[in-house]
């Protein structure tokens, strides 16, 4: 079983690394979804409000999942 997941992802014409740790749970294909949704989400959000960073937290199946994300430089 997996403890963390980390991607880079697309979001507002910048590359953004996105660190979920301490996951309780298998990582299927579901939870990858969600982890990604949540972090595109809460960065454009972010970004959009001159932030390069910050902090990430998503809900799967009960468990609250922590986390990370920031611009790659």
């Amino acid at each position: 079983m997996e403890d963390s997941f980390e991607k880079i992802i697309n979001v507002c014409c910048h590359s953004v690394i996105i660190r979920f740790w301490d996951i309780e749970q298998d990582l299927n294909d579901d939870l990858i979804k969600a982890l990604e949704e949540e972090g595109e989400s809460r960065a454009r959000d972010c970004i959009s409000r001159d932030y390069s960073g910050g902090e990430l937290n998503c809900l799967y199946l009960d468990e609250e999942i922590r986390g990370w994300w920031e611009i790659q430089k």
